[in-house]
């Protein structure tokens, strides 16, 4: 039996029930709609019109990114950084989103990893915590 096609209409819903699940940005979508082989001259505008019904925020994703980067994963703002630049998110969001970024919390993630690894010789430490997006004198400070 031949899949039916999916109108732009259809294509639209599908696309707002899964940006409806959680935090999306658009580089996501577009990603979901390609794996769902929707016909790429409707992107466009189905992009638009997730930012137009607030279902895509650029702001909005970014802190939750970097809300969720912190707390469950203790990156540091480096790797954060690079991923939301990654996904094409404005420059503009991406900072604002980092400058929220809670301190306690921020270097209680740095202390606790370098705790994690306070068996290791002290470079192989600093390559661990580098590739965890933590710049120099944030982990020179915590020492």
């Amino acid at each position: 039996m031949a899949k039916q096609e999916l109108s732009k209409r259809e294509w639209l819903d599908k696309a707002e029930a899964y940006c409806a699940k959680s935090e999306h940005c658009a580089a996501d979508v577009r990603r979901k709609l390609y794996e769902w082989s929707a016909p790429t001259d409707l992107f466009d505008g189905i992009e638009e019109s997730l930012y137009k019904n607030d279902f895509l925020n650029d702001a909005r994703f970014c802190r939750a990114y970097v809300h969720d980067k912190v707390e469950y994963q203790r990156w540091g703002q480096l790797k954060i950084q690079a991923g939301l630049r990654a996904l094409g998110l404005p420059e503009s969001e991406i900072h604002k989103s980092l400058d929220e970024i809670d301190e306690k919390t921020y270097f209680d993630n740095l202390r606790a990893l370098m705790t994690s690894r306070r068996g290791d010789p002290e470079e192989k430490k600093l390559r661990f915590l580098a590739q965890r997006g933590f710049t120099f004198e944030e982990i020179q400070k915590q020492k």
